[in-house]
């Protein structure tokens, strides 16, 4: 069953109430799950960044996450190879595509809204799969019969393990109802094939 609203904000509030006296004013709710994933001492680097004037919390958080020691001038300026590393580019061929799909997906949303939530920090795991998904179809090892059948069975796996997900929720069922995105349940299961 997937979490309500109401009991993933009050699970965000309890989180926030953890964090030291100092940050808490300065964390917002949609921020809350990964400054307090931050270790104590990033916690502690982070408010002194933000008393030193840091106005991206969020771009900080991604560094102090990878890396805990970085210095709080780091923080209010990093570097164009930290930034890069951190926001990496989306190619225009997959901005283009995942706008599309989420304009399938949700047909009134206006296309500089389903460009703006492309971009948008939530979809970063989306852009990354996209990202990928482009490099091996691309790839001439994919013409290799042990290749194209483990990538196949990987993309199999994985679709029956979103449909888990989709089957598990009936909210996410309607929205597929409700969008022109045609949703076929996968017929290939986990069978013995002895």
């Amino acid at each position: 069953m997937s979490e309500t609203y109401q009991a993933k904000r009050e699970r965000w509030q309890r989180l926030l109430e953890s964090l030291p006296a100092g940050l808490r004013e300065h964390v917002s709710l949609r921020n809350v799950e990964s400054v307090a994933a931050l270790t104590p001492p990033a916690q502690q680097r982070l408010l002194e960044a933000i008393q030193a004037g840091l106005k991206r919390l969020p771009r900080a958080v991604e560094q102090l996450r990878a890396n805990p020691d970085a210095p709080v001038g780091e923080l209010l300026n990093p570097s164009a190879t930290t930034v890069a590393e951190i926001q990496p580019q989306i190619s225009p061929q997959v901005k283009d595509g995942l706008t599309s799909i989420v304009q399938l997906c949700f047909p009134d949303m206006p296309r500089v809204s389903a460009e703006a939530l492309v971009e948008a920090e939530v979809m970063d795991i989306v852009r990354q799969t996209a990202q990928v998904h482009l490099a091996l179809l691309a790839s001439d090892r994919l013409r290799a019969d042990f290749v194209l059948m483990t990538a196949y069975g990987l993309m199999r796996q994985s679709l029956e393990q979103l449909e888990g997900i989709i089957n598990g929720s009936p909210a996410l069922q309607r929205a597929f109802l409700q969008s022109a995105l045609p949703w076929k349940p996968n017929e290939w299961r986990n069978e013995s094939h002895a």
